[in-house]
């Protein structure tokens, strides 16, 4: 008899079978009962997760004998055909070899057909988003309006290529990552189903190198079964798949954190000997950096529960020497590394590329907090002045409000009246928004500089932006919009900002705070030390 993988001997046959995908399965369960079956459905999620095992269940419960039913019952004639892909009313079809728009055509033809036996003709379309547009659009018509004995399945690992058309004519479930923990324990009722013994060691190394795919993981697990002889260490099962040990990701991290340069050269040496990938490897070190990140954020050991023990441990040492926005920093660097070891087009050897990964982050310097930087540059921090007795700062001064500052033109000292013109303005500006968004983003450059008893004149620097506000139409809009504000009836001009308001447009108020900002004592002392450390790195070149 010939040999059947595990990934197909273990395939689920009823709907409480799939694993970790309980929202698809308990909604088409509902649906079934309710007989609110919809026409077409699209499941999409990454590869191995049980998007076509679903789309057969689905096929076997609506045509099983003793259906349409919650769960199929596996014995009938009609459940045994699907189960051996043998159903003349089941077409599994692949959407990559129908890509031509004939193929498509003709086997919408084949819709209008009754079904030969069972109660509906089911349609699977695996990979649908391989479909060209033409295809697609041969397949729109039909989708839309099928036969009553029609039912399409369409399932697809990147639903984004599918046309937004398509997606508008099917009920979509969105099947999920399986998490490790449930991983693992599959797995072990697989090991305890083949009668074998591997550790729990090894069957989380397996887990783990399955990225959230059961049918990645029963792979992988029958690659070391017909790789071994008996029981098998964790060494051995990570040369055959090929897998970085763990242990020596956690000792680059140490040498990472530690600043030792030399200490990750020698480490990544280990690994270019034993042939691990280079970018495999980066994307442990992000996962266990994401960890460092966790720890040092939140001190919380249950949110990593799923590591093992000693993992955890040297987790919970490594995080307590950096901080955590240093620890952001080296994971928003080696993710960089990531997307340029995934280049494709990239031909440098990627041990190469992974060592300077590797040395940037090991070769950061250190973060300084606002006090060190205070301390160096002789700045006294704001709450230095004093303590009150138990440690605690004494209550602050009430501060003196500093008086407005005076117009150009008029007296210092003197109090600055209300402006009716600002005033009304406001109103305006507020209506306007309300009303188009688009002109009010060109009215928030122009500002109010006199109002008499008929006319509210504006100011706008741009030329342009004044083209813009004086058509007619415009003008009468704002017209009406004012003199409602103002209650009375007033006219809108449009001109140039006069000398002497010069200073009150956006432009010099931006221009004025940028100069008390370069003006401050702190941020002068921050750009000296930062050029002193640039000047630093360039002596330090060779």
């Amino acid at each position: 008899m010939t040999y059947q993988v595990l990934a197909r001997r273990l395939r689920p046959q009823r709907f409480a079978d799939v694993v970790g995908q309980e929202h698809v399965t308990r909604t088409l369960q509902a649906a079934i009962t309710a007989s609110r079956v919809a026409h077409a459905f699209l499941f999409a999620g990454p590869r191995g997760v049980g998007k076509t095992t679903t789309a057969r269940i689905l096929a076997k419960a609506l045509n099983c004998e003793r259906g349409p039913a919650p769960e199929p019952c596996n014995a009938c004639s009609t459940c045994q055909e699907v189960a051996d892909g043998i159903a003349f009313d089941v077409l599994e079809i692949d959407g990559a070899s129908h890509t031509q728009v004939e193929k498509m055509r003709d086997l919408m033809e084949t819709v209008a057909h009754r079904p030969i036996k069972s109660r509906f003709k089911i349609y699977i379309i695996d990979e649908v988003h391989m479909l060209s547009s033409h295809s697609f659009n041969a397949l729109l018509k039909t989708l839309e309006e099928p036969p009553p004995h029609a039912k399409f399945i369409l399932a697809t690992t990147d639903p984004h290529k599918v046309l937004p058309t398509v997606l508008s004519r099917c009920q979509r479930y969105d099947l999920r990552r399986i998490d490790l923990a449930t991983l693992i324990a599959e797995l072990g009722s697989a090991v305890a189903r083949e009668k074998i013994t591997l550790s729990d060691e090894v069957v989380a190394l397996i887990a783990r190198e399955a990225e959230g795919s059961l049918r990645d993981a029963q792979s992988l697990l029958e690659q070391v079964l017909a790789a071994v002889d008996g029981p098998a260490d964790a060494a051995t099962v990570r040369a055959i798949l090929g897998a970085a040990d763990r242990a020596l990701v956690v000792a680059v991290a140490d040498a990472i954190v530690a600043g030792d340069a030399g200490a990750c050269l020698r480490h990544l040496a280990t690994l270019h000997e034993h042939g691990y990938d280079a970018q495999r490897f980066c994307r442990d070190l992000l996962e266990h950096v994401r960890h460092l990140a966790v720890l040092a954020a939140t001190g919380d050991r249950s949110l990593l529960a799923e590591l093992p023990e000693a993992e955890i441990a040297a987790l919970v040492a490594q995080a307590g020497r950096r901080s955590g926005d240093e620890l952001q920093r080296i994971f928003g660097l080696l993710l960089e590394g990531d997307e340029t070891l995934a280049a494709p087009a990239r031909t440098i050897d990627p041990q190469l590329v992974l060592e300077m990964i590797v040395l940037r982050v090991a070769t950061l310097p250190p973060l300084l907090p606002v006090d060190e930087i205070l301390a160096l540059t002789g700045v006294a921090p704001a709450s230095a002045p004093g303590r009150a007795p138990g440690g605690q700062a004494p209550p602050s001064p009430p501060r003196a409000t500093p008086a407005p500052q005076a117009r150009r033109g008029e007296a210092p000292g003197r109090s600055a009246a209300p402006d009716p013109a600002g005033t009304l303005w406001e109103r305006v500006l507020a209506q306007v928004r309300r009303e188009r968004v688009s002109l009010y983003m060109t009215l928030a450059t122009a500002r109010p500089v006199d109002l008499t008893d008929s006319i509210l004149r504006l100011g706008i620097d741009s030329e342009a932006l004044r083209r813009e506000l004086t058509g007619k139409e415009t003008l009468a809009r704002l017209a009406a919009i004012a003199s409602e504000a103002a209650g009375r009836p007033l006219r809108v001009e449009v001109g140039p900002v006069p000398p002497e308001r010069a200073g009150d447009t956006p432009i010099a108020q931006a221009r004025r705070r940028e100069e008390e900002t370069l003006a401050d004592p702190l941020v002068q002392a921050a750009v000296e030390i930062f050029g002193a450390e640039v000047r630093g790195v360039r002596d330090r070149r060779p």
